[in-house]
């Protein structure tokens, strides 16, 4: 066994075992001297510090630029990113919008619950997948907060669901179905679940605003 770990620790050596660098690519959605956020392709935000990292290739961060940001190891918010490479806007912002009007060059997406065209980090409410996967959903609501629309990162399709009274108080939203999604806080942050078990769940640092909601 130790000849094992002392092979393997050999071969780290020799091929300077260090954590993988990771890149990805979005729309810049938030900038400032330090920190910068992007939207991906499948909706999700992340967020980086600049600080030490290599920015040569960058000419002045600007809302809607696109940018990818290389870092090293499993995604966190707010880590350091190592490198920063800027790139010319592949379409003309308002050249693509889709059937309903949405920009998707500036962010925007059709939201059914607000009949609306919104950018998920301003209008929704981010949750993290538990087991750890780096997926994410958005919880946006209705105006009335009588129903709630879940937006994936992993292309997994939109679903709408209802608002309900709990005999206990307060709301759940979800639909007459056993597989269903279910929505409702804990302890004043917000989670969803499936079939019982706690799948998506709001971090403490990425709370939003908090949405009132108040009986018909």
């Amino acid at each position: 066994m130790k000849t094992a770990l002392l092979a393997v620790g050999t071969l780290c050596f020799m091929a300077s075992c260090t954590p993988e660098m990771t890149s990805s690519k979005g729309v810049v959605c938030d900038a400032s001297m330090n920190t910068v956020s992007i939207v991906t392709d499948e909706n999700d935000t992340l967020s980086f510090s600049t600080m030490d990292a290599n920015r040569e290739e960058v000419n002045g961060l600007l809302l809607n630029d696109t940018l990818e940001v290389f870092y090293t190891g499993k995604y966190a918010p707010r880590m350091k990113a190592t490198k920063l490479v800027q790139y010319p806007q592949a379409v003309k912002v308002g050249g693509d919008r889709d059937e309903h009007g949405c920009i998707a060059s500036a962010g925007y997406v059709w939201c059914e619950v607000q009949k609306d065209c919104i950018r998920l980090f301003e209008k929704g409410i981010r949750t993290e997948a538990v087991d750890g996967n780096n997926a994410s959903a958005f919880i946006v609501f209705s105006p009335d907060s009588i129903r709630a629309e879940l937006f994936f990162s992993n292309g997994q399709a939109n679903e709408i669901l209802e608002r309900r009274g709990l005999p206990s108080g307060g709301y759940v939203w979800n639909v007459e179905d056993d597989d269903t999604k279910n929505v409702r806080q804990v302890d004043g942050l917000w989670a969803i679940s499936q079939r019982g078990n706690l799948i998506y769940a709001q971090r403490a640092e990425n709370r939003f605003e908090q949405i009132m909601i108040t009986a018909e």
